[in-house]
């Protein structure tokens, strides 16, 4: 049974890496872009864990058998299944080297990730620095942390059962030292804000240029409410997600009424999916007095956004038609429109509006307008500060930030 379970999931994993890899090649042009979407990224993933994660197996594979063959034994039986692989050495000359043999793929691994990180000193095409950052950042929470603790319950690869059951107390005792520390300096290297800097720098160097710029105008306004909120949406954009909800901390406690605030929080909201509380800070952003037409129309979008991805069909569809109401240009509402219908089972009436969205000239492409085009929302933002005064104030109408449970 359990060969049988492990050459389903060969199966599965070869079809989604096949896939993988179509992708990459239909989808070239897009990830030549400097600026990558968070679809790009979350692609990069796919390719590393479903793309290069096998061939790291398959040089694990290989490590070991070389290792083998080099301390006087042989390998009697091997498998290979892209996601996992077996392999039973025997004839080594005493029964310890067992133990660099079965450490001898992760030990390559590890250097492989190791000499991986200089490439990003030559500041490679954005897409590339992802894979290579995130390859370097799989391999070495693969072997230092999942590995290890999938084998301690007894999922994982049992080659770190059987070197720990052959190592003597004191050896046990070193080894566990080296390896809890090496996982600790992974983790504080993961979480240091400013090895994510570096990297976001490369990854998305776009949006740091444009984050340095909006820092060094803040610091020498640092009471201007609209910076900070400029700071926070460039801090998410980078993908400094703890450095753009600490600005938003910052400016709740100091600005919880401007409207900068709610729609920083709003966001923000949205991409802790925490859709409950997002919607309630858009509709709360639209009701500012003086929010009127194309900006009121996308913050109602926005809102309707977070209805429909909480199952909220019917108040999804209701947001929408009052967006369109504002403004009948609004894509972000008319598609949510159509795939409440779709999800109602009205598609005579969705493919009715679909075909007046393509009347009306509405270009159908939603890429970096879901839930709503925060550029072109802050840039009316600034606009109605024009008018209405500095900061934005929402007198009696401050929503308070409140921790997602996801």
């Amino acid at each position: 049974m359990n060969d049988i379970y492990l050459w389903c999931v060969t199966g599965m994993a070869a079809v989604v890496a096949l896939n993988t890899i179509w992708r990459l090649w239909t989808e070239r042009d897009r990830l030549l872009r400097e600026d990558l979407s968070d679809e790009d990224r979350a692609f990069a993933w796919r390719v590393v864990i479903f793309v290069i994660f096998p061939l790291l197996n398959f040089i694990d594979l290989r490590s070991t058998m070389v290792a083998c063959n080099l301390l006087g034994g042989y390998v009697k039986s091997w498998s290979y299944g892209l996601m996992w692989f077996h392999v039973q050495p025997v004839g080594l000359p005493e029964h310890q080297l067992i133990i660099p043999v079965f450490l001898a793929g992760a030990v390559f691994q590890l250097l492989l990730a190791v000499f991986l990180l200089p490439a990003l000193l030559f500041r490679p095409h954005p897409f590339i620095a992802t894979l290579v950052g995130y390859t370097a950042a799989f391999t070495f929470g693969l072997n230092l942390i999942i590995d290890p603790l999938l084998a301690l319950v007894g999922m994982g690869s049992p080659r770190w059962q059987i070197v720990y059951g052959l190592l003597s107390h004191h050896e046990r005792a070193i080894f566990l030292t080296v390896h809890i520390a090496a996982a600790a300096l992974y983790i504080i290297a993961m979480l240091s804000q400013s090895i994510r800097l570096v990297f976001a720098g490369l990854s998305r160097p776009g949006a740091c240029d444009e984050l340095k710029k909006a820092l060094a105008e803040y610091r020498s306004c640092p009471g201007s409410v609209r910076l900070a909120c400029l700071v926070g949406l460039l801090y998410d954009r980078a993908g400094l997600r703890r450095r753009a909800r600490a600005q938003l901390k910052h400016l709740t406690t100091r600005d919880s009424d401007s409207l900068y605030t709610t729609f920083l929080q709003s966001l923000l909201l949205y991409k802790r999916r925490d859709y409950r509380l997002s919607r309630q800070a858009f509709i709360t952003s639209s009701d500012y007095p003086g929010v009127d037409g194309s900006l009121k129309a996308s913050l109602l979008a926005a809102a309707a956004c977070c209805a429909f991805a909480d199952e909220d069909v019917t108040g999804a569809l209701n947001l929408a038609s009052r967006a369109i109401e504002f403004d009948d240009f609004c894509l972000v509402a008319r598609m949510v429109k159509v795939d409440a219908l779709l999800r109602q089972g009205k598609k005579e009436e969705a493919g009715e509006e679909l075909l007046l969205a393509m009347r009306e000239g509405l270009i159908l492409d939603l890429e970096k307008k879901v839930p709503l085009d925060a550029d072109e929302v802050f840039e009316s933002l600034v606009a109605l500060e024009a008018k209405l005064g500095p900061g934005l104030r929402l007198p009696g109408r401050e929503l308070q930030v409140q921790s997602s449970s996801r």
